[in-house]
């Protein structure tokens, strides 16, 4: 189209965004389009009826324009191609077909009712063109995120099929760990994340999976995924999470016609990249993977109820089993001194005690398998109300060998298997009950099971018997200690209601939201013995080194032990969508998150009278607080503004507060770690505390009846949550701005996104005791000794600790403290003329106090490297990305009729991952290893007896030639200073390093190529 039709049409396209849209949540299901219908004068007309069909299915909805000429139509279909008419009488109809509308977004098409051939022709011109861009201009358009469409989603690489192939198309959003598929946003925790799968969360429903989902393998198949919603600052009152990124998606539906797909896709690790950075590097993650499946869709009646179905099943054949062996077989890794015949000993010796299936160390796998259902129904109640209902389920299992050690070979009665069962159901209703009022509805229920447990062999004590002596080579059989009691099951109900008013300038929304999560994790370690024998004499006789021993407490049963509660939510919002003029739209309004719980741990008389303080000086006078009642406020505020130029610009942005549901496994630790559920045993040669050596318990082979015969060990482990902690949230600002460039239909996008944490998490340590002393460094320490060497007779660490505790009593509180910053510069060519392309770059900055990093309270506490325990100060994030930048390319021809072959290409390259300068040692005896490095200068510290000078020189020189140990000389290295190098990928971890993942640098390109893909 010319400049001078572009500028005599330009206020009409400018009009047909600027309208006060519905703006559509994150977690919905559907689309909305919105408009005004104007006369040839460029007047309003009121009393127009719009009809909205979407072509494929028949569904339709009716409409009438109010007396500002604006219809509004919520709760669609995804997709398309929908046609839009407007009829009046006395007017010639208008009509706009080819509509594509998107998940989450508010799409704009206005029409011109006129009898005037040629304006409307060239009308019809512009609206086409139009169509292409309204999606990023628009007054809905107020926050930060990417839409996948379904043409996209054909044609993106997705060589693991999986969620995180989707997610990585926003450059904000990082999969920072390629081998367990962390998705990390702005630099939040990857449990922060929001994922839903048709409105039904996909989030790991306890918090115990390294990605953050409900299974290792993607959750459902991603070719019944009819669009993405990805985004990471979305300001609508009915986002209930949203303190990372949140990835929402909806699932195909059928159609009046018969439509399916039959499918499969292989691929091994000879197809992935064995080059980085110029050194050859093999594949390691698996050796080969297929997946295989099917689906059907079409109608039921014709215009009136569809289906939807699929099947997928998919394995990934792991690298093998263990590589250790006995030195005289076959094996990668021989353990020296070990042959087969003291193997074949401990087999016959344990088949005395009627152990008679102890597994091997070669014959198993470490393949995932994953099974996945679906079947969806869609309903065209009437014209303006509409149902549908989705089932899904998934079922995952992943056996876990257990790699062995140089001296140490593991039989596969010691490995491990998991086991998942995730279903779920989702009612959905949407409804325009009359031309200013509409409503959604949704009711939802998941049902997650997983068991862990023995490989093979059944269960049994987990044994280590050594051939001759302590420090001999042994072999370990039977279950392993930590998969003794080993289960998961959560069952989550879920119903929400919103009602949108139509009133002119304003669109009101309020509503509701409820859940409901009972949790149940048992999880008790030594719960069938573990026994260490120093022979295989010592063995036969049943005299062990050691014993360890975890039973329910007396009176209690082993579901007694578990962490078992209910976690009701509570959420109610309300929200104004004013546009203000043609030009500027904003949005206004709250929403109140209240959690609540009747369920508490056991209460523990011991530590309620011991007076632990919080490092913030509050007494904690019991163990029983919660999250209950804690109820956050949250305000949010966005706008669109657009400019009023011949290409299109605006400028947009928010701010608001958000939360997180923090994962379950951390609110979970304060009902297993009571400290009055379990009782434990340690006894044994290796105990010189009493009464392990007055009275050890005999050897037990039984595992459901192992032998007490001595007092419980009298030291407790105690997890808390802080009387005033709440759950994580923070505040979001972001500011942006678009523009459509003059070159290939380019949009070009500058954004600016800050996070400030507003209730972070910070883990405490209760039982450090009184200082002792300061070191020459500055830190304070807790040795009894606080001048003497840390190994130096009579020295002992927690000096002024309570020692009716165990090392560390871990308290979950709140900061304040930690931030986020990042840029993203992006151009996009949207897809037109069988082609599309973009490219990003974002630079971050992210810190925190605690980022989180496990799913124990005492692991996520001793994980963070500090200057001094119990510091509240915010470094360098774990998940930082200092910068990343992303590139993709697509293009489709039909070479044979209508069946199109397409090509696409995508990019990915972000820097390492930061890590920490610290001490390999306990440095400030606290009993952890978490203490950073002081970094001298030459001649500031003094070397142990013995040092060479050539080994002094050779230490300084080591700080001379690193950069940074260089430039922080004199002073204590900050926690994650130092980040991956991109031109040293291959630098290993080593024992003065302490890398967070030892993740380094990445760089990938990923093609795929399709054919034969009929478009009708």
């Amino acid at each position: 189209m010319n400049s001078r039709i572009r500028a005599k049409l330009l206020p009409f396209a400018i009009a047909s965004l600027l309208v006060a849209a519905p703006v559509v949540a994150q977690n919905v299901t559907s689309s909305a389009v919105t408009g005004r219908i104007l006369d040839n004068a460029g007047q309003p007309v009121s009393g127009a009826t719009v009809t909205i069909v979407h072509e494929p299915s028949g569904t339709t909805r009716v409409v009438t324009t109010g007396a500002d000429g604006r219809y509004t139509a919520q709760g669609l279909r995804v997709g398309g191609p929908f046609d839009i008419t407007a009829t009046k009488s006395g007017f010639t109809q208008a009509e706009q077909g080819k509509v594509y509308l998107q998940l989450g977004n508010v799409s704009a098409v206005n029409l011109q009712l006129t009898s005037a051939a040629a304006n409307a022709q060239n009308l019809g011109a512009v609206t086409v063109n139009a169509t292409v861009l309204n999606q990023i201009f628009t007054p809905d358009n107020k926050g930060v995120g990417t839409n996948v469409s379904q043409r996209e989603l054909e044609t993106t690489p997705t060589p693991g099929r999986s969620i995180q192939d989707i997610a990585r198309l926003d450059p904000r959003v990082v999969i920072s760990d390629r081998a367990e598929g962390k998705i990390t946003a702005l630099g939040q925790n990857f449990r922060y994340n929001n994922i839903t799968v048709d409105s039904v969360s996909a989030n790991d429903p306890f918090g115990l999976n390294s990605n953050g989902l409900a299974t290792t393998g993607t959750p459902i198949s991603q070719d019944t995924i009819a669009e993405y919603n990805i985004s990471v600052a979305n300001y609508d009152v009915d986002n209930r999470r949203g303190l990372g990124a949140n990835i929402n998606a909806v699932t195909k539906s059928g159609t009046n016609q018969f439509h399916g797909s039959t499918y499969y896709v292989f691929q091994n690790n000879d197809m992935i990249g064995d080059e980085v950075d110029g050194k050859k590097e093999k594949y390691a993650g698996f050796d080969r993977t297929w997946t295989a499946g099917a689906t059907l869709g079409g109608p039921i009646i014709k215009d009136k109820l569809f289906f939807f179905a699929s099947f997928e099943k998919s394995k990934q054949i792991g690298k093998g089993t263990s590589a250790y062996g006995p030195e005289d077989v076959s094996t990668t890794n021989p353990i020296t001194g070990l042959t087969s015949a003291d193997v074949q000993a401990v087999r016959n010796a344990a088949a005395k005690y009627g152990l008679t299936d102890i597994g091997n160390y070669t014959g198993g796998n470490s393949n995932l398998e994953d099974k996945r259902y679906l079947g969806k129904l869609d309903w065209n109640i009437t014209n303006n109300h509409r149902a549908s209902f989705t089932w899904s389920r998934t079922k995952e299992s992943q056996p876990f060998p257990s790699g062995g050690a140089y001296n140490k070979l593991v039989l596969s009665s010691n490995w491990h298997t998991s086991v998942v069962d995730n279903q779920s159901y989702a009612l959905h209703f949407y409804d325009d009950w009359n031309d200013v009022f509409s409503s959604n509805a949704t009711l939802s229920y998941a049902h997650y099971k997983k068991d862990s447990g023995p490989y093979s062999g059944g269960y049994m004590p987990d044994i280590t018997v050594h051939t001759t002596a302590y420090n001999s080579p042994s072999v370990e059989f039977g279950t392993n200690y930590s998969y003794q009691a080993n289960q998961i099951d959560t069952k989550s109900l879920y119903a929400s209601w919103e009602g949108i008013l139509f009133l002119g300038d304003h669109t009101v929304k309020g509503g509701f939201d409820y859940s409901r999560d009972k949790k149940y994790n048992l999880f008790l370690q030594d719960y069938m013995g573990a026994y260490t024998f120093d022979s295989l004499n010592d063995f036969i006789n049943g005299d062990y080194y050691s014993y360890y021993y975890n039973r329910p407490a007396d009176g209690l049963s082993l579901n007694q032990t578990a962490a078992a509660f209910t976690l009701k939510q509570w959420g109610l919002f309300l929200q104004d969508t004013w546009q203000v003029t043609d030009r500027l739209s904003v949005q206004y309004g709250f929403r109140v998150d209240i959690p609540q719980t009747s369920d508490k741990p056991m209460y523990n008389s011991d530590f309620a009278g011991a007076g632990f303080t919080t490092p913030t000086g509050e007494v904690l006078n019991t163990n029983q607080y919660t999250v209950s009642g804690k109820r956050v406020v949250q305000p949010r505020m966005s706008f669109n503004y657009a400019f009023n130029t011949e290409r299109m610009m605006q400028l947009r942005g928010g701010f608001g507060l958000f939360i997180t549901e923090p994962p379950t496994v951390w609110l979970g630790n304060i009902y297993t770690n009571s400290g009055r559920t379990v009782t434990g045993f340690s006894c044994g040669q290796s105990k010189s505390n009493a009464p392990c050596n007055v009275d050890l318990p005999a050897f037990s082979a039984d595992p459901y009846h192992q032998n007490d015969g001595v007092t419980g060990s009298s030291q407790q482990t105690v997890n808390t949550v802080d009387p005033n902690f709440h759950l994580p949230s923070a505040w979001k600002f972001s500011l942006g701005y678009d523009a459509e460039l003059p070159w290939w239909g380019l949009v070009g996008t500058v954004e600016f996104e800050h996070l400030k944490a507003r209730d972070a998490i910070w883990y405490q340590d209760l039982n450090l005791g009184a200082p002792t002393g300061v070191l020459p460094d500055g830190r304070v320490t807790y040795y009894k000794l606080p001048d003497a060497d840390p190994r130096a007779k009579g020295q002992s660490n927690r000096a002024n600790a309570n020692k009716a505790f165990s090392s560390a009593i871990i308290n979950l509180a709140n900061t304040s403290r930690g931030e986020s910053n990042n840029l993203t510069l992006a151009l996009k060519k949207p897809f037109q003329d069988n082609w599309s392309a973009s490219v990003g770059f974002t630079w971050s900055r992210a810190t925190d106090v605690n980022p989180g990093m496990s799913s124990v309270a005492m692991s996520s506490y001793k994980g963070v490297y500090v200057t001094n325990s119990n510091e509240n100060k915010p470094s360098i994030s774990n998940y930082n990305t200092p910068l990343r930048a992303i590139a993709s390319v697509s293009w489709r021809h039909a070479f044979f009729g209508n069946y199109y072959t397409t090509i696409g290409a995508f990019y990915d390259g972000h820097s390492g991952s930061p890590y920490s300068w610290a001490f390999g040692n306990d440095a400030n005896g606290d009993s952890f290893y978490n203490d950073l490095a002081y970094i001298p200068r030459q001649g500031g510290v003094e070397f142990k007896s013995g040092t060479s000078q050539a080994e002094i020189d050779q230490f300084y020189a080591y700080i001379k030639n690193n950069d940074y140990l260089r430039k922080h000389q004199g002073q204590i290295a900050q926690r994650n200073g130092t980040k991956g190098a991109v031109d040293q990928p291959d630098r290993p971890c080593r024992s003065r390093r302490r890398y967070p993942a030892c993740s380094r640098a990445t760089r990938a390109w990923f093609v795929s190529i399709s054919t034969m893909s009929a478009t009708c």
